[in-house]
C-alpha cells in the first residue's frame, strides 16, 4: 500500500466531512464559516499534492484523480464566486461539485486499497 495515497485517501476523508457538513448548511440556508470553507479547501489541496507526490514516484493509476480534483476544484471555486456575488446558493454547482467529489474519493479508495477498476 502506498503511503502517499494512504496519507491522500485520509486528507481527502477529512475534506468529504467537511463538503458535507457545509453543503448540508449551505442547502439549509445557514452561514458558513469562512474558517470551514478554508479548511475544507485547504485538506483539499493537501490530498492532491498527496496524490500528485504518488503520481511523481511512478502510480498512474492516480492521473484520474488529478484529472478530477482540477474539475472539482474549479466547480467549488465558482459555486463559492456565485454566491460571494450574488448571495445565491448554486445549488447545481455544489451537486456538480460533491458528485465528482464523490467519484474522485472512490477512484482513490480503490486504488489505495489495491481494488482493480480497469480504468489504467
Amino acid at each position: 500500500m502506498n503511503v502517499l495515497l494512504t496519507a491522500s485517501l485520509a486528507a481527502f476523508t477529512l475534506v468529504a466531512i467537511l463538503g458535507v457538513t457545509i453543503a448540508a448548511d449551505l442547502l439549509r440556508g445557514r452561514p458558513v464559516e469562512r474558517q470551514f470553507i478554508l479548511t475544507h479547501a485547504g485538506f483539499a489541496v493537501l490530498g492532491a499534492l498527496l496524490a500528485i507526490g504518488a503520481a511523481l514516484q511512478g502510480d498512474k493509476r492516480v492521473y484520474v484523480n488529478i484529472a478530477l480534483v482540477v474539475i472539482i476544484v474549479l466547480l467549488g471555486v465558482m459555486a463559492g464566486h456565485k454566491r460571494y456575488r450574488t448571495g445565491q446558493v448554486q445549488k447545481g454547482l455544489i451537486l456538480a461539485h460533491a458528485t465528482l467529489a464523490v467519484i474522485c474519493y472512490l477512484i482513490l479508495a480503490a486504488n489505495t486499497f489495491g481494488i482493480a477498476l480497469g480504468l489504467s
